[in-house]
């Protein structure tokens, strides 16, 4: 039997998963931007202690809502929490959906599973390059036309670590027409240290603003799963009912009011990213190879002609990286930042591959 499927599915690209290896011994992971560290003890406990109630359906969302929401000074009304920031991305497109405005913006390079959702749900992905690696909100919105529904910014942006600033950020806002909901993903906003870094919370009773944040990076909850977003009431309650029920588990709840409580623990990841980041930032400066200052947990830094080839020769030393070459940028590698042990193998490892 032949079965007829939408040839406009074909358009729609894989997602650039970097290859998952590791559950063996010996590997170095930092292809990923993941946590390198353990969750906190206080997350452990949490779950070992609800382990004998996975026969149930997961519980309400409430709680981990009320704390998100006292952590912002907002109501849990403004609070959506979904599986991992994906289903947000998902949720948020479909619960915008318009007659007439069917244009989504996305800028490039930028985190590419935007770009996926929007022509799953039926959407023009119109694609924004720059010439330099910092986004300008004003190129945006000398994109901006009567087809626009939903524009996606990526702050901190994955795969260059740069930021827009805020002041940049409310003249953006200011000038955005009414029927446009602008979608803010911070996945790494916790590690942003500069006082520039926009206050994007603060405008989504003002704006069409929905805010992504994730436990997936800061708190090393990576392999659960969990995400949320903030906007205003109305805008969140669109967005909450396009949601499957229990998207969340059990675990992934529990788990992330545990991390909530364990500020000590963003602490300590805090303070090793610095300390990575500076150890990555004298590499490659006595290298000689040209980075982009980052304000997340990652690097992208310019190998040249040779980056493709240069990621395999890391991968057969079980050295992950991840080339650039998906996001239009094939002279670059980006590297998350590990344990200081697993940025000095990297470090050893870059050099020897360079040669």
């Amino acid at each position: 039997m032949r079965l007829t499927i939408d040839e406009s599915i074909k358009e729609i690209p894989f997602y650039p998963k970097a290859a998952l290896y590791g559950s063996e011994g010996g590997w170095t992971r930092l292809a990923s931007n993941e946590n390198p560290f353990p969750p906190s003890s206080r997350v452990i406990t949490s779950i070992l202690d609800s382990v004998f109630a996975i026969n149930r359906y997961p519980e309400s969302e409430f709680d981990l809502k009320a704390l998100l929401a006292a952590k912002y000074a907002l109501k849990p009304g403004n609070i959506v929490v979904g599986n991992g920031s994906n289903e947000l991305i998902e949720t948020a497109l479909k619960g915008m959906r318009h007659p007439t405005r069917k244009t989504v913006l996305i800028h490039e390079p930028s985190f590419a599973f935007y770009t996926i959702a929007a022509k799953i749900y039926g959407y023009e992905a119109r694609q924004i390059d720059f010439p330099g690696l910092t986004i300008d909100l004003g190129v945006v919105l000398e994109h901006m036309d009567a087809s626009v529904r939903v524009v996606f910014l990526n702050n901190p942006n994955n795969p260059t670590g740069t930021i827009f600033d805020d002041a940049a950020f409310r003249s953006f806002l200011e000038k955005l027409p009414p029927e446009v909901l602008v979608v803010v993903d911070e996945a790494y906003a916790e590690f942003a240290t500069s006082e520039k870094f926009p206050k994007s919370v603060s405008y989504v009773h003002d704006y069409p603003v929905l805010m992504l944040r994730t436990f997936s990076k800061a708190y090393g909850l990576a392999g659960l799963r969990v995400g949320y977003g903030i906007a205003d009431e109305s805008i969140a309650s669109f967005i909450e009912r396009t949601k499957q029920p229990f998207s969340v588990n059990m675990m992934a709840l529990i788990a992330a009011k545990a991390a909530l409580a364990d500020e000590q623990y963003v602490a300590k990841i805090m303070g090793n990213n610095e300390k990575g980041k500076r150890f990555f930032y004298d590499l490659f400066t006595e290298l000689g190879l040209t980075f982009v200052p980052t304000e997340a947990n990652f690097v992208l830094v310019r190998i040249g002609s040779d980056a493709e080839s240069l990621t395999k020769k890391l991968f057969d030393r079980k050295i992950l990286v991840r080339w650039m070459g998906a996001y239009k940028l094939p002279e670059y590698i980006r590297v998350t930042v590990g344990t200081m042990d697993e940025n000095k193998v990297f470090a050893e490892g870059l050099k020897s591959a360079l040669k």
